[in-house]
């Protein structure tokens, strides 16, 4: 079996642990490597602020999810006034955080760069579909509004990508940039949901349809025509309406990143969009759906008929059987084809909303060179 090819940041991460094999103890699940200009500026400001060493460690402080926000202040002695990693709230100690923060220039300049890289570190090692919708759009040629959609590509990519090396006033300038995007997105899916509503009409649905038995309709010349109603839904499922719904749901996931705001309000909101849109896709395939659930139901009827020896069609039971498992086959292969196109693309933000929701997501910066770390997963109960 051939070896899966390293990405960039992965080699860089093996370069680094060459260098301070100590710290691979403690880096025990990296998820992405920097070495952006921005990380050495920070590193260089950090040390000099703090009066680090080249070889000395910066933390920063980590709540647990529900704490308080108060570190408990040292008001006496040697090392009076500074904070503590226990957390307080109402004069008990209730938790542990983090360590000595770094003083408030640094914090107010890069530390919400270094959290928005954990962040960011974290999404693009789960929804690494993002850095290949522009390569699928160029291996599946797509007519009329090719462009459209290339250039949507172009621009979710390109934001996703160079988040690392953006400054606060670049995240500002693309997030505008990317709102503007997604809204082309969006009216781009609606149009293709449109044409694939008009498709659908040219194919007359039915109450009951059947695998390997072709539907009767008439044209707009009064011809007669014939259609496999199996093989009619899954050509609907290759429209490119699928193409750009993944780009709005991709669009979606890169305005979080960019706006830094992962409020579990601000991730359900902008789920809930994607999924009205969504709803309306599948709304397009649910007569369909329904007509051949209503073809299995005849199949069952017709087997509990032929046990009540009432059948008269002349199949026998075993051929009976058969179609309603080949009919009960299709159904679910057509379930599961436009769950993974539709359905699943929701995942993203639950996704999102599982690392918010982390204890921790850890961000060293060494030597200038910045190394996500996520914790392993806790089962909960």
């Amino acid at each position: 079996m051939e070896e899966r090819k390293l990405k960039d940041w992965e080699k860089n991460i093996q370069i680094l642990f060459g260098k301070f094999p100590q710290i691979e103890k403690l880096i025990k699940n990296p998820v992405y490597h920097s070495n952006t200009p921005w990380a050495r500026e920070a590193n260089a400001y950090l040390l000099k602020s703090t009066g680090g060493l080249a070889d000395g460690d910066f933390y920063r402080v980590i709540f647990k999810q529900g704490s308080a926000k108060s570190l408990m202040t040292i008001v006496s002695g040697e090392l009076s006034g500074l904070k503590t990693s226990s957390v307080v709230e109402k004069g008990k100690i209730t938790a542990v955080a983090g360590l000595e923060p770094v003083d408030a220039p640094a914090a107010s300049n890069f530390l919400p760069m270094l959290l928005t890289m954990g962040m960011f570190g974290a999404i693009q090692h789960r929804l690494s579909y993002i850095s290949n919708i522009c390569t699928d759009i160029r291996n599946h040629q797509i007519v009329g509004d090719y462009a459209r959609l290339e250039r949507i590509s172009e621009v979710i990519l390109e934001c996703f990508e160079s988040i690392p090396e953006m400054d606060e006033k670049m995240m500002h300038l693309n997030l505008a940039r990317m709102t503007s995007n997604t809204d082309e997105c969006l009216d781009l899916v609606i149009i293709m949901r449109e044409e694939l509503s008009k498709e659908s009409h040219t194919k007359p649905e039915q109450y009951r349809t059947f695998d390997r038995v072709n539907v009767e309709g008439v044209n707009q010349n009064g011809e007669r025509f014939y259609y496999d109603p199996v093989a009619f839904v899954k050509q609907m499922m290759q429209h490119n309406v699928f193409a750009a719904y993944e780009r709005f749901v991709a669009g979606k996931i890169c305005q979080i990143a960019l706006s830094g705001n992962y409020s579990a309000s601000n991730i359900e909101r902008s789920k809930q969009s994607v999924a009205r849109i969504k709803d309306t896709i599948r709304k397009i395939f649910e007569a369909r759906i329904k007509a051949h659930k209503e073809g299995a139901k005849e199949y069952e009827s017709r087997i509990s008929e032929y046990n009540d020896d009432h059948d008269t069609s002349g199949w026998s039971l075993l051929e009976w059987k058969q179609a309603l498992v080949r009919q009960k086959g299709s159904i679910a292969e057509i379930e599961a084809q436009l769950y993974a196109l539709l359905d699943a693309k929701l995942e993203s933000f639950d996704s999102l909303s599982h690392l918010v929701n982390q204890d921790e997501i850890d961000v060293y910066l060494i030597n200038g060179e910045i190394v996500i770390n996520e914790k392993e997963l806790k089962l909960s109960d």
